[in-house]
């Protein structure tokens, strides 16, 4: 009998279940299991014991390119993104950036790329097609996803220094980028009916991914495409902002 397929979620999110970003995420993921035989298990990174990265790179002169501090949670939840055959990072956008909890396991885990030589980004049109490290540890055949949730609409502007910061990491080929645009306002003013249709797209993108392998620009387009016309959202985002204060799953 085949092994399943493990899928890895981090979710980034400091609201951990009540995350608004886990509502396409695991409509993603029901995509996927609903297609293929596929084990899912949900990390969250806010209840992780990490501690910050001292910055002394000794990981980089190892060969299985481990940090000094084993008292953590960082090495069980390393060898599990080694492992996995897809990584999908759950976050919301925190001022066009990721969480900070994110970064920090981030910085603990930079030893599972290739250590920076001097190498430099190709020349020309394939620049931004290269990266400056690649992962060195990273099981065959596997697939990272960042699954992003933010407030605005224009995603391709306020994502820019995400996709920058992944490609010097990655590399343009070494990870997909799903944007959900208006997730704030669509998880505390959509209703049901906007949020089923949410998750309709999403279980779609699972389900291509889980049958072909791959995530076609059609299926990414698809689930980017905002709920909202942009008349409508302005009003819903300016209700919100006015009555911040009168939920108390907000905080």
């Amino acid at each position: 009998m085949a092994e399943k397929k493990k899928i890895l979620v981090m979710v980034a999110s400091p609201k951990n279940e009540r995350s608004g970003t886990l509502i396409p995420t695991k409509a993603f993921v029901e995509g996927l299991e609903q297609n293929g035989d596929y084990e899912t298990e949900y990390i969250f990174i806010d209840r992780m014991n990490i501690k910050p990265c001292r910055g002394c790179l000794s990981c980089w002169g190892r060969e299985d390119g481990s940090c000094f501090m084993k008292d953590d949670d960082v090495p069980m939840i390393r060898e599990k993104l080694i492992n996995s055959d897809i990584v999908i990072w759950s976050f919301p956008l925190f001022l066009f950036s990721i969480p900070g909890q994110m970064k920090v396991l981030m910085d603990r885990i930079v030893g599972m790329v290739h250590p920076y030589m001097g190498q430099k980004l190709k020349e020309g049109a394939n620049a931004m097609n290269s990266h400056l490290h690649g992962l060195q540890f990273q099981k065959e055949g596997q697939k990272i996803i960042l699954l992003s949730s933010c407030a605005w609409m224009d995603i391709d502007v306020v994502y820019e220094p995400i996709r920058k910061q992944f490609d010097i990491i990655l590399g343009h080929e070494g990870y997909t980028l799903i944007a959900c645009p208006q997730m704030r306002a669509l998880d505390h003013r959509g209703g049901p009916r906007r949020l089923n249709m949410l998750r309709k797209k999403y279980r779609k993108g699972g389900a291509e991914l889980a049958t072909t392998g791959k995530l076609s620009q059609e299926a990414i387009d698809l689930m980017q495409k905002p709920i909202f016309s942009e008349d409508a959202y302005v009003t819903l985002v300016t209700e919100f902002v006015t009555h911040m204060f009168d939920r108390d799953d907000n905080f």
